[in-house]
């Protein structure tokens, strides 16, 4: 199950109300790091096929095929240079390059 945590809430929801933006935001595979899939997030239109995550007044959508890999996720707030952001952190699996890579997550 995706974990929200209150800080990536409050987060979300100034992004949305920043955006006046009434669609939900859909958790997309970005493809593989060394460590395991990667994720990023987008307003979308919910489909058929997804699952919704409704929290703290924000839904999350994403497509049921992705059940497997967001199972023990968790949504954070990040500070960037760009100003506050959320990021979606899974468990990081073995690395595929045999662990000699200088440093991806």
């Amino acid at each position: 199950m995706v974990t929200i945590t209150p800080k990536a809430c409050e987060t979300i929801k100034s992004i949305v109300a920043e955006e006046k933006k009434g669609d939900p935001i859909r958790i997309v595979f970005a493809g593989y790091s060394c460590s395991g899939p990667a994720f990023m997030m987008a307003f979308d239109k919910k489909k058929d096929e997804d699952v919704e995550l409704k929290e703290d007044g924000i839904t999350l959508i994403y497509d049921k095929s992705l059940e497997e890999n967001l199972k023990d996720a968790t949504i954070d707030s990040v500070d960037t240079p760009q100003g506050p952001g959320v990021v979606v952190r899974v468990k990081p699996s073995e690395p595929s390059c045999g662990g000699a890579c200088a440093g991806c997550h």
